[in-house]
């Protein structure tokens, strides 16, 4: 299993296409494309360089309960220069940074840094509940109440 986890690719993944926004959207525009297109994290490209990230994280922590104009860039708000892994890095290598930082979602860049895609942290949940099916269908559950006792 273990072996899984340091060789599987993240090219195998369920990954979900990003959503892309040039450096200078303004940020209500890129709030708005979140909540339309449904998404919880927004990369910032200055042609086709990931330069950012915005997250709900950012919004909750940088822009609920201030007073700031919405007309002004995402620029400001977002996280600049990510850590990144590539389609090649490890499933082991993306938990190991995810751990170490605290990110949820993590931009996939190729050899030549451009943007590839973005790693969330859904994608290595669904990986691993693939991997131990055993041990997550029969994981305890500190909030389950039993009506009656099961079993014979």
């Amino acid at each position: 299993m273990e072996t899984a986890i340091t060789a599987q690719k993240i090219r195998h993944l369920q990954l979900a296409p990003p959503l892309c926004i040039s450096a200078g959207t303004s940020l209500s525009d890129a709030v708005s494309r979140m909540q339309k297109e449904k998404k919880s994290c927004v990369l910032i490209c200055k042609e086709d360089r990931c330069i950012g990230i915005f997250t709900e994280r950012d919004y909750l922590h940088k822009i609920v309960g201030k007073e700031l104009g919405s007309s002004r860039s995402i620029d400001d708000f977002m996280s600049r220069d990510p850590k990144t892994l590539t389609l090649e890095s490890t499933v082991g290598e993306a938990i190991h940074l995810m751990h170490e930082t605290g990110y949820r979602n993590v931009p996939l860049v190729d050899q030549e840094g451009r943007c590839a895609g973005l790693l969330q942290i859904r994608s290595i949940i669904d990986f691993l509940a693939e991997l131990y099916p055993e041990e997550v269908l029969n994981a305890a559950r500190s909030d389950q109440k039993f009506s009656e006792p099961d079993g014979a």
